[in-house]
C-alpha cells in the first residue's frame, strides 16, 4: 500500500455478512442499505492486527445519506477481545455481542466506545490503541428515506509524516502536537494520490475497472454508441478495441462486433460477390432485391433468434458506426421459414433432409435429399421426391 499501511476493508456483499451483525438493514453489492425503516443498526466482529498496543491511522467510509438522515459511528478499541465488564470472565466480545439484543448492543458501544462522530467520511484514528477493534454504524432516517454505506476502511498501524523531519521537530508528544495534526492533513492528501497512481493500471483493464470509469474508458478510445452496449459486453469491446481499430471498416471487423453484441455469428454477403456469378444475369432483378443493386452494398445475415425490432434498430446503428463510410448496410433477420424469393442459407435458416419412401405400384421410390426444414425450428412444407 502507498501511506505503508495495513488496513480492514469492508465493500462487498460477503464482508458484510461475514465480518458483523446486520439489523434492520440489508447487505448487497453496493454496500449497506436502509430501505423504508426509520432505524437500523450495524456492528463488525472483532478486527484483530495480531500485534498488542497498535496505534489505528486512519477510518474512510464513503455513504449516500439523504438531507433528513443521521449516521453515528461508534468505535472501542482494546488489548483484550473478552467483554470488559464481567470481571474474570473470558467470554469472547464477539460471542456476547452475537447472543445480545439491539438495544443491549447500542448500550455497550454508547457506553464503552472510545470514539464516535456524525456523518463520518474521513477520520483520523489517533487516539484508538489496542490490538483489536469493534466498529459500530446507527443509521437514522427520519423521513424514511433510504440511505446507504457503500465501504468503510480502517488503516494501521498509525505512521506520520511528521517522524521523518529532524529530531528539533519531534519531541516526546510530537504525535499529538499542533505540527503533527497540521501535516496529517497533507498526509492524507499524498496518500490518496499515491494510491490513485498505484490503482491505474487496475482502472484502465476493461474487465475489473468500475462501470463509471468503463465508460470513460469507452470515450477514450472513441469507441461510438457505447450506451447501446451492456456493461459485460463493453466490458468484452474493449479489450478487443486495439486489435478492432487496425482492422476496422473490413468484413472481418464486422463479423467480430456483431458477434461480440449479439452472440451470435452473421454472414456477411458483399453485392460483388453474387454480382460476379452466372446466376446474377438470369436473375439479375430478384437479386438486386436480395443484395443491392451498388457494388459497396453489403448484406449482414442474421438468425431470425437474434431479436425483434428493437434489436434490430440497436444493431443496424453499431453496424453503421464500424462500417466504410461509403458502404451502404442491408441488415436482414432472416425468417424461419423457406420462402421464394427470400434469403434462404443451409445452415442457417435450412437444413438437408430426407424424404420418406413413397410406394407407387407396390413399388418403393428411394429417397432423396430435399430442403427439409428451417435450422432454427421454423415451419416448411414437407415433400417427398417422387
Amino acid at each position: 500500500m502507498a501511506s505503508g499501511t495495513k488496513h480492514f476493508l469492508y465493500n462487498r456483499r460477503e464482508d458484510w455478512e461475514d465480518m458483523g451483525f446486520i439489523q434492520g438493514l440489508s447487505a448487497g453489492d453496493g454496500g449497506l442499505y436502509l430501505g423504508n425503516a426509520r432505524e437500523g443498526t450495524y456492528i463488525s466482529r472483532s478486527l484483530d492486527t495480531l500485534e498488542k498496543g497498535t496505534v489505528w491511522h486512519r477510518l474512510r467510509l464513503e455513504s449516500t445519506l439523504p438531507d433528513n438522515a443521521r449516521l453515528e459511528l461508534f468505535v472501542y478499541c482494546s488489548d483484550e477481545d473478552t467483554v470488559p465488564f464481567l470481571g474474570g470472565s473470558r467470554e469472547k466480545l464477539d460471542d456476547w455481542l452475537e447472543k445480545a439484543d439491539g438495544k443491549t448492543r447500542e448500550e455497550f458501544f454508547r457506553r464503552y466506545g472510545q470514539k464516535n462522530w456524525d456523518d463520518p467520511m474521513d477520520l483520523t484514528l489517533y487516539g484508538l490503541q489496542g490490538r483489536y477493534l469493534w466498529f459500530c454504524l446507527f443509521f437514522h432516517s427520519y423521513d424514511g428515506e433510504a440511505m446507504q454505506v457503500h465501504s468503510i476502511k480502517l488503516e494501521f498501524p498509525r505512521i506520520a509524516f511528521i517522524d521523518y523531519l529532524p529530531q528539533v521537530y519531534r519531541g516526546a508528544d510530537s504525535r499529538d502536537s499542533f505540527l503533527a495534526r497540521f501535516l496529517s492533513l497533507f498526509q492524507s492528501i499524498y496518500v490518496d494520490l499515491e494510491e490513485d497512481i498505484d490503482q491505474m493500471p487496475a482502472r484502465c483493464d476493461p474487465a475489473v475497472t468500475s462501470p463509471e470509469f468503463l465508460r470513460f474508458l469507452g470515450e477514450m478510445l472513441a469507441v461510438p454508441q457505447q450506451g447501446l452496449w451492456p456493461e459485460e459486453k463493453l466490458r468484452s469491446l474493449l479489450k478487443q478495441a486495439a486489435g478492432l481499430y487496425r482492422i476496422k471498416g473490413t468484413r472481418r471487423a464486422l463479423e467480430q462486433v456483431v458477434e461480440l453484441y449479439t452472440g451470435y455469428a452473421p454472414r456477411i454477403v458483399e453485392q460483388f460477390e453474387p454480382a460476379s456469378q452466372p446466376i446474377w444475369r438470369q436473375d439479375q432483378e430478384a437479386l438486386e432485391r436480395l443484395y443491392g443493386k451498388r457494388r459497396q452494398t453489403f448484406t449482414v445475415l442474421m438468425p431470425g433468434k437474434a431479436g425483434g425490432p428493437e434489436e434490430y434498430a440497436r444493431l443496424y446503428q453499431i453496424i453503421q458506426s464500424f462500417k466504410p463510410v461509403d458502404a451502404v448496410c442491408n441488415l436482414v433477420f432472416m425468417n424461419d421459414e423457406l420462402i421464394l424469393g427470400q434469403h434462404c442459407y443451409l445452415g442457417m435458416n435450412s437444413i438437408l433432409g430426407r424424404s420418406r419412401g413413397l410406394v407407387l405400384d407396390g413399388g418403393a421410390v428411394p429417397s432423396a435429399p430435399y430442403l427439409a426444414q428451417s435450422a432454427t425450428g421454423g415451419r416448411t412444407n414437407e415433400q417427398s421426391a417422387i
